[in-house]
């Protein structure tokens, strides 16, 4: 391959590619008063009329009045079970729906909240040191506690269980399971977090790629009545290293969502970032209200901010964090050392990529850039680093074609003598960025 010349230089610079009426509800009459001289007239269905007692005699006020109040069939939704202390718990069950079920069944039969726990620990062997027992906040807004149990159900389950009662009968509100592990999903709230009665659960369970790789979902829950199921009151999904804490930091007594990320990454992570999100409760639900990042400790975090905004055709501030990545302001460490021949070139093949979106004149200079990093004149071919070549490659096919997705569809071929192009990309961890051919020349 030959040195670029000053010429093709200048033709670059000269042929850059740019992409291209409301009804009104119906009003009623006051309800009429006591007033004397007024008079309510109308005709009352049949089955509306209560049948008198045989003489007819309703002149005792206690009679009318016991009349008046007789029972309806308005369900009690507070009602439990009589406790009389009966009931046997099952023999162990096979899986976590039969456990729930005759948990439930023993509350139903009488039996205590005490021998329902005890018989968990001593005949189950279900409840591990991580396990809880909670029957003291009324979640539903029925005038009832719930009872909020953590235990391993069978065949060795993590189990988050929530029951309540409903005309009587002992209801399954809520299951959560964590199947990679015989401890229950983290209870980490249980109580009144916004002002908004009923109480809130929040809860995290582990997500596992493997044994070893793990991150927590949590779960802001709250009853809603209109549904008859417990809800999550996070606008989007939330996936921490830890479980988040929950406390008013601005002293509203509204409880905030506190993610504090202390953690500079692993191997399976890959780099992170540090500082602090807070999820706030705007009315409606918990969103994110307030990032607060350290500055980046590692090349790559700021060439994967570049790329998240190129991605979003953000080219003019993607230019601007590639420039700064290479900089040496921030004084930004590698996370692998062979990062000067390999992130270091993609970084630059990333901006030339940016600037020929644009139109812009710096393309020549980063193309110079590069060839005094990484020059190909005298340099066997195989050991030019492989977004060096990408670079060259893309320079010159837009030199000859003058468009951007022809210049790609050639420039792409580069990885049929590259294949560990992507490799060097997405060794970066689980928390990074995943790339895919096309990502290395969308255009």
């Amino acid at each position: 391959m030959r040195p670029l010349t000053l010429g093709f230089l200048l033709g670059l610079l000269l042929t850059a590619c740019q992409p291209q009426s409301a009804q009104v509800a119906p009003t009623f009459p006051p309800f009429p008063t006591m007033t004397p001289g007024q008079a309510l007239v109308g005709v009352l269905p049949l089955d509306s009329v209560r049948p008198q007692i045989e003489s007819g005699d309703l002149s005792n006020p206690a009679t009318a009045a016991a009349l008046a109040n007789r029972p309806t069939p308005t369900p009690n939704l507070s009602r439990c079970p009589l406790v009389t202390g009966g009931g046997t718990l099952a023999p162990k069950p096979t899986n976590p729906d039969e456990a729930h079920r005759a948990i439930a069944d023993y509350l139903q039969a009488g039996g205590t909240l005490t021998g329902l726990q005890r018989a968990l620990r001593n005949e189950w062997n279900a409840i591990p040191t991580s396990g809880y027992w909670r029957e003291e906040v009324d979640l539903t807004g029925e005038g009832t506690p719930e009872l909020v149990i953590g235990y391993t159900a069978p065949p060795k389950v993590g189990a988050l269980l929530v029951l309540g009662c409903y005309e009587g009968v002992y209801q399954i509100r809520y299951t959560l399971l964590d199947e990679t592990s015989p401890d229950p999903p983290t209870l980490i709230w249980l109580g009144d977090m916004n002002n908004a009665p009923p109480a809130e659960l929040v809860v995290a369970r582990p997500l596992c790629v493997v044994a070893e790789s793990c991150d927590y979902e949590t779960f802001v829950l709250a009853w809603d009545s209109a549904r008859g199921r417990f809800i999550n009151l996070l606008d989007s999904a939330l996936v921490t290293l830890k479980p988040p804490q929950v406390r008013d930091i601005d002293g509203d007594d509204v409880a905030e969502i506190v993610v504090e990320l202390k953690e500079r990454g692993t191997a399976a992570t890959g780099p992170l970032r540090t500082g602090v999100n807070i999820y706030d409760w705007n009315g409606s639900q918990y969103t994110l209200s307030i990032v607060q990042l350290d500055p980046p400790r590692y090349l790559v975090q700021v060439v994967h901010e570049g790329d998240k905004l190129f991605s979003q055709l953000e080219m003019e501030r993607a230019v601007a964090a590639y420039t700064l990545a290479l900089s040496g302001e921030l004084d930004l460490r590698y996370w692998f050392n062979d990062e000067p021949n390999t992130l270091v070139p993609y970084t630059l093949y990333r901006t030339m990529l940016a600037l020929a979106y644009l139109g812009d004149v710096r393309f020549g200079d980063v193309l110079l850039e590069i060839q005094q990093r990484f020059p190909i004149a005298d340099t066997p071919a195989e050991d030019i680093p492989t977004f060096a070549l990408m670079a060259y490659r893309f320079a010159a096919a837009l030199q000859a074609v003058q468009d951007l997705h022809a210049a790609c569809v050639e420039t792409l071929k580069v990885l049929e003598e590259r294949p560990n192009a992507l490799t060097l990309l997405n060794r970066y961890g689980r928390r990074s960025p995943t790339y895919a051919p096309l990502d290395l020349c969308p255009f």
